[in-house]
């Protein structure tokens, strides 16, 4: 198996931050602007409302994209895949939403685990290690993947 380098990889989060920018914008996220104007003393909790929200949505749906392709759109056209960092075995549903948490926690730390892939061998962020994931390079890696069933 090729690992996903740092720089594949932050190009597939940037095509994946494309469409959650999409969502964001498109699907009604807390009170409207009228509702904040007749009640201004709930400007503050608006806020942090529509900053948690933005920010759980895309990723539950990523979340949900692993379970199901094993990849995220930006790694879909990047010819990136998470797969099982053991056997190199798509992931389990298990491993999609031990992957989620992690990634929640990733952002939650203003991305700060996705400093550990220049670092680990495996080139594993902070969500990978915690569901025992690889991100690999598709197209670099010899033979066939095994498919989803």
């Amino acid at each position: 198996m090729r690992y996903a380098t740092y720089s594949q990889r932050a190009r597939a989060l940037f095509i994946d931050s494309i469409w959650w920018t999409v969502i964001v914008l498109f699907i009604p996220l807390g009170p409207s602007t009228d509702d904040i104007l007749t009640a201004p003393e709930a400007l503050a909790s608006s806020i942090i409302l529509w900053l948690m929200m933005a920010q759980c949505i895309p990723i539950l749906v990523t979340g949900v994209l692993w379970a199901v392709w094993g990849t995220s759109p930006g790694k879909r056209a990047m010819r990136l895949r998470v797969v099982d960092a053991d056997t190199g075995q798509p992931m389990t549903v298990k491993q999609a939403m031990l992957c989620t948490v992690g990634y929640l926690l990733t952002f939650a730390t203003c991305g700060a685990g996705f400093l550990w892939v220049p670092f680990n061998p495996r080139k594993q962020a902070l969500h990978d290690r915690v569901a025992n994931t690889v991100v690999i390079d598709v197209a670099a890696t010899v033979g066939n993947l095994p498919t989803r069933k």
